[in-house]
């Protein structure tokens, strides 16, 4: 009897183990994907260094365009897009994601792939940052490569010279890129990218340099890389039929000495011969200097307008209004007025001009 009620269990346990089994199967499975780096986390990372993860996810059910993940507790590491780059394997997917580490004390989050109410969690990796120790002229970016495309050197007051330039760079967050030293500065335009990205920035550098010099951090090199832009400055004073540089016009005086002289001279003509003609030479420089006395075009500028470098679409903005005021016209042209603010010269957008 015993043995009869041993078999019966022993048959029972068979056929109820696969189905209790079944009910505890995983559906989701996760982890690290050996893909760039050893295990897929880097062994260390520089502050302000972009890296990347891969995760292998297995699902039982191959419902990959339903997966989802959620990132929690990171440290030291800002995640750049929440959809990954994914390659498809079939019954598994591989995701990578990208982070920017942003601390020496790095610890990816904890990472959890879920599908409707199944889901998995991979803890969390701790990482070796490493904080660079830069020399003054460090332009606060890390790149793969960094390359300058274009240069454009103004004249931007008696003192200063405006640099503007183009420039690419690979796996660099471009966004931080800043110049020691620079009295003026910024972005004119900036397409930041993981890749590949791009920038055109100015600056307003003393005349007395003949160029400009700046670092980055090589991170294939692991090493500081010297960027060299010579400073050759373009007159445009032809191109934009106006001269940029805070500055009345040279001549004035001498124009008006000139007329006056005119005058002067047609009237004792006039005294002396009596011919209604030689009133001409008096009528016309006495339009001249009366034009010339005429109070200029003032406009009103609204508050936090930009100041261009030039009248042309694209321009470089290099300062920008604070507050609300007016300002004498020194030159018109197309959609553009052209006036001083602190002592520099530049253009404002019509678009700007307050409208009563």
């Amino acid at each position: 009897m015993k043995r009869l009620l041993l078999v019966l269990a022993l048959l029972l346990a068979a056929f109820a183990t696969p189905a209790s089994l079944q009910a505890q199967q995983k559906v989701i499975y996760l982890s690290y994907h050996d893909d760039t780096y050893k295990d897929n986390i880097p062994e260390r990372v520089f502050n302000g260094q972009y890296f990347s993860i891969t995760l292998k996810t297995l699902s039982t059910i191959r419902q990959h365009n339903k997966l989802k993940y959620t990132f929690k507790g990171a440290r030291g590491a800002t995640l750049q897009s929440h959809s990954p780059q994914r390659k498809d394997k079939g019954s598994y997917v591989l995701d990578t994601f990208y982070f920017l580490a942003t601390s020496s004390n790095i610890v990816l989050p904890n990472i959890t792939a879920s599908i409707g109410s199944e889901q998995s969690t991979l803890k969390g990796e701790k990482i070796e940052g490493v904080t660079l120790n830069p020399d003054q002229k460090f332009a606060g970016i890390l790149a793969d490569s960094f390359k300058v495309t274009s240069i454009d050197a103004k004249k931007y007051d008696n003192k200063h010279n405006i640099l503007t330039f183009d420039a690419k760079a690979e796996h660099c967050n471009i966004k931080a890129f800043n110049l020691n030293g620079a009295n003026e500065q910024g972005f004119e335009s900036v397409k930041p990218d993981i890749t590949t990205s791009s920038m055109t920035y100015y600056a307003v550098i003393p005349k007395k340099y003949e160029k400009l010099e700046f670092t980055y951090f090589d991170l294939t090199k692991e090493r500081y890389m010297k960027v060299k832009i010579p400073i050759e400055v373009i007159d445009d004073s032809v191109s934009t039929q106006s001269d940029l540089k805070p500055t009345e016009n040279k001549n004035y005086i001498i124009k008006i000495a000139a007329a006056g002289v005119v005058i002067i001279i047609a009237l004792i003509l006039l005294i002396v011969y009596r011919k209604w003609w030689i009133a001409l030479f008096i009528v016309a420089p006495g339009i001249y200097i009366a034009l010339q006395a005429t109070p200029a075009e003032n406009i009103c500028v609204k508050a936090n307008a930009p100041l261009y470098l030039l009248p042309i679409e694209n321009a470089t903005v290099f300062d920008v209004l604070s507050v609300q005021g007016d300002f004498e016209v020194k030159n018109s042209v197309k959609d553009y007025k052209q006036i001083t603010h602190n002592s520099k010269i530049g253009w404002v957008s019509e678009d700007d001009i307050c409208s009563y």
